[in-house]
C-alpha cells in the first residue's frame, strides 16, 4: 500500500511539473512584456534624448541635464513614462535612447 501511495505522489509531482513548464501557474496580463502602447497625441513636457549607460538611472541623468531635480520624484517617473510610451524607469537598458523630461529651473528669491 505504501509502494501505490508513493508512485501516486510521484505521478501527481510530475504532472505538477509538467503542468507549470507548459502552461503555467501565473496570471497574465493584457500587454506582453515589452510591449507598450503607442502614444497618439504630442507631449506637452519638454525632453532630451539620452543614450543610456552603464549604472545610469533617471534619477542621475535628470540631475546630470538639471544640476539638482526641480520636481518630486512622482512628476519625474510620471512624466518620463508619458515621454516613453508607459515604459517603467526600471525597464531602461543599456545602448537604448529614451526621452527624458528637462525642467526650467524654478527661480528662487535671491535669483
Amino acid at each position: 500500500m505504501k509502494q501505490l501511495l508513493l508512485f501516486l505522489t510521484l505521478c501527481f509531482i510530475g504532472f505538477i511539473i509538467y503542468f507549470d513548464l507548459t502552461t503555467g501557474t501565473l496570471p497574465t496580463s493584457g500587454v506582453k512584456a515589452g510591449a507598450y502602447p503607442i502614444q497618439t497625441e504630442k507631449s506637452s513636457v519638454p525632453y532630451t534624448e539620452v543614450t543610456i549607460s552603464p549604472g545610469d538611472t533617471l534619477l542621475t541623468i535628470s540631475e546630470k541635464e538639471e544640476g539638482s531635480l526641480t520636481v518630486s520624484i512622482e512628476t519625474l517617473i510620471r512624466d518620463f513614462q508619458e515621454l516613453n510610451n508607459g515604459l517603467n524607469p526600471e525597464e531602461m537598458q543599456i545602448g537604448k535612447t529614451y526621452r527624458i523630461p528637462v525642467y526650467e529651473k524654478q527661480k528662487g528669491p535671491s535669483q
